[in-house]
């Protein structure tokens, strides 16, 4: 369920999500205040975008507030996943694998699906059941809040308001 869209820009980066929760087979649209658990949260220099179980997504809220990838690799990150899996392991003998993210770190977007297939974005990227819509929308140079409408429009596990996030990137850093 959800979508999550991301759009590296040469200046910025920019990162949107729809806000459906499902409970069984209960759609609750709201809005974020801040207090809830959101698909796109920036914290400790990052900004995270997932989709998939709620119960995750809080456990990679709280595990990214003291962690964060040694650097914007594809190595990097997936050495902050596996760690992310072992500590939620360790808080919950439960758990287990089920969320894809982005994440946007020193001007980089990655891509994290299939628990351990860690890739880096050069153009843009999507996530979720509105996956394709959004993929196919920032193909024809919609950007990804744009890319989230249409998603909300045509996928029925998609649903506003919207949520954006948007990063400026230090050009002069860059190489």
């Amino acid at each position: 369920m959800s979508v999550v869209a991301a759009r590296k820009y040469s200046d910025r980066l920019i990162f949107a999500s729809d806000s459906i929760r499902v409970s069984g087979h209960l759609k609750e649209n709201y809005r974020i205040t801040g207090d809830e658990q959101g698909k796109l949260f920036e914290v400790n220099g990052l900004v995270i975008g997932g989709v998939g179980l709620i119960m995750e997504l809080s456990f990679m809220q709280i595990f990214a507030r003291n962690h964060k990838p040694a650097a914007p690799t594809v190595e990097a990150v997936l050495d902050f996943i596996v760690e992310f899996y072992s500590w939620a392991k360790s808080k919950d003998d439960s758990f287990s694998k089920r969320n894809d993210y982005v994440i946007g770190i020193e001007g980089e977007i990655f891509r994290i699906c299939d628990s351990y297939l860690v890739e880096k974005i050069n153009e843009f990227a999507a996530i979720g059941a509105g996956e394709h819509f959004a993929l196919t929308a920032m193909y024809l140079d919609k950007n990804p809040q744009e890319a989230v409408e249409i998603a909300n429009e045509l996928c029925v596990y998609c649903s506003p308001p919207i949520n954006i996030i948007t990063k400026q990137v230090n050009v002069n850093n860059r190489e």
